[in-house]
């Protein structure tokens, strides 16, 4: 009976969560909102700490008594401030992930890292970027031949990529990913040749080259710096890019195959699979010939792949739809689903010049957009409330109930709790990290069901089965043995045994003193009914709150 009425509850949130009225606007900052804004940065409530740390964490944690504080904990936000917990984040140790034959799956490692790592935000960011940068295992032969598996070693050194560059230049990073070996497979970067073994020219592959323009960096109609779309006189959008250009971007980035210890392979040919390493350019697959790319640009003739590649990738990040199509889709993953045009132009500014004349800097980038005044307070802006929000996606929703009972993981021989959270996870219709296609696990531009036009990617995943799993998973991580037979390790202990107190600390810490009066009455009813049973008192207003739609839509 609890795990139909929760479906039910979620069912409703698909189509009610989203309010009818209100528009993405402009919203007018005063002096006194600036005022109000430096305060809230340097001295924050617990609310908007709170807040804070569901838009820059897999979760909020209390500290719970541990000195000193940690840096991901409500008590220390509150106590150092907004601006400088983010510096506090930007210089954390970074968890890593591991592709040897005896670490864990790397889905497992994910959720080990979202929930125990110190880095944070630096995680939060990488699988922002891994959902926009997409490259996966799909594809990728296990060689019987090697001890190592190809697709544990080709992900973790793609993860590990997205992390380190999570705070770098986009520039950077845009360079990492087109040679690495794992996107190479994926997308066909990797021996994409420009002649056969016979020394005629052949058409290389496209796929790249398109996805890149389409997916990575431009999307398909040009933007202004506020995300909207450009129109033409007749109110057609405008192309970002032409079919030319596609083959255009394709020959300029042919000829790269994986490393080999022997160099280059004879021309139509390749080299043997190798995912430790980045790839390299070979010029006797190379097309050399001269490019027109974006903007009128063409490429040098004659020139090498690597210096092509060079070229063709300062092409993109010149051009002005980079920065609103990447800096868009960021707010959507860390803060909400529809930003104002003028959040999107705000942030845009700072990845065009981060104060000291650097473009793409996303370090900057992240503080902007977890710093602007629609991110912070304890709730959002009043004018834009009715549109602001995104529904919690599978993983987020997992690790945030879970590093609210400030669970840890056992990681002993006979455990593997990531493998049990990643499994929950792909039962909501996330399976990390195998995105259903190249477009991620949902795309970004995915409509809120009855939302008037306003996006809401993350329901491209909600249909009645996965709203049944949400509730399913709640109910098994609560009042099953899965957790702990698994070695996820729950601590109820600071959780009030009064259930006035309790249903006050859930609203005051899980929904940052946002929790409706009718959720309130609803929880508290629930609890002191004598069926409830005094030893399920806690768990079940856990269940009931994690399942209403106040906590589902992360605001």
């Amino acid at each position: 009976m609890i795990r139909r009425t929760a479906a039910l509850t979620l069912t409703l949130c698909a189509t009610g969560c989203v309010q009818e009225e209100g528009s993405p606007g402009e919203h007018p900052v005063d002096s006194l909102a600036q005022v109000e804004q430096a305060e809230s940065l340097t001295e924050p409530s617990e609310a908007n700490a709170i807040r804070f740390l569901e838009q820059a964490t897999f979760g909020p944690r209390l500290a719970n008594g541990v000195s000193p504080l940690p840096i991901d904990s409500v008590e220390h936000v509150v106590d150092v401030g907004i601006t400088q917990a983010i510096s506090e984040q930007l210089s954390a140790p970074r968890y890593t992930y591991d592709g040897t034959t005896t670490s864990k799956e790397i889905g497992s490692q994910f959720f080990y890292n979202a929930i125990m790592g110190k880095d944070q935000l630096r995680q939060r960011v990488a699988f922002a970027l891994s959902q926009i940068l997409v490259a996966t295992s799909n594809g990728i032969t296990d060689s019987q031949t090697t001890p190592e598996s190809e697709p544990k070693v080709a992900m973790a050194g793609y993860l590990n990529l997205l992390s380190a560059n999570a705070f770098g230049n986009f520039r950077t990073l845009l360079d990492a990913i087109t040679r690495d070996p794992a996107m190479g497979s994926y997308l066909d970067m990797v021996n994409n040749r420009a002649f056969d073994t016979a020394g005629k020219a052949i058409a290389p592959n496209e796929n790249y080259a398109r996805e890149l323009l389409q997916l990575f960096t431009l999307g398909l109609h040009k933007l202004n710096d506020d995300g909207t779309v450009k129109l033409d006189a007749n109110g057609v959008p405008l192309p970002a890019y032409t079919e030319a250009q596609v083959q255009s971007f394709s020959r300029a980035l042919s000829g790269w195959t994986f490393a080999s210890a022997t160099g280059c392979p004879t021309k139509g040919r390749s080299n043997a699979a190798n995912y430790a390493q980045p790839m390299v350019g070979c010029d006797v697959n190379h097309d050399a010939t001269s490019q027109t790319l974006l903007r009128g640009v063409v490429t040098t003739a004659g020139a090498s792949a690597t210096v092509h590649l060079k070229e063709a990738l300062d092409n993109i990040f010149a051009d002005p739809n980079l920065p609103p199509f990447i800096c868009k889709q960021l707010i959507q993953h860390l803060v909400t689903s529809n930003p104002s045009p003028a959040y999107v132009s705000r942030v845009v500014a700072v990845f065009k010049n981060n104060g000291s004349g650097v473009r793409g800097d996303l370090g900057a980038v992240v503080r902007k957009i977890l710093e602007d005044t629609e991110a912070r307070g304890p709730q959002p802006p009043l004018s834009l409330y009715a549109t602001f929000g995104r529904l919690r996606p599978p993983a987020l929703f997992i690790t945030s109930s879970i590093r609210w009972l400030n669970g840890t993981l056992d990681q002993t021989v006979d455990k593997n709790p990531g493998a049990k959270l990643n499994s929950w996870s792909k039962s909501l219709g996330q399976e990390v990290p195998r995105p259903a296609s190249v477009f991620s696990y949902y795309p970004p531009n995915a409509p809120a069901p009855g939302g008037n036009g306003l996006l809401g990617p993350e329901f491209a995943i909600l249909d009645t089965a996965t709203a049944t799993a949400r509730a399913n998973f709640v109910h098994d991580l609560l009042f099953s043995s899965t957790a702990a037979t698994n070695g996820i390790l729950l601590d109820y202990s600071a959780l009030p045994a009064d259930p006035s107190d309790l249903v006050y600390w859930l609203g005051r810490y899980w929904l940052h003193d946002a929790m409706s009066s009718n959720l309130q009455l609803a929880v508290y009813n629930a609890i002191v009914d004598p069926r409830a049973g005094s030893t399920r008192r806690q768990k079940l207003a856990i269940y009931l709150t994690s399942l209403s739609p106040e906590f589902q839509i992360q605001r």
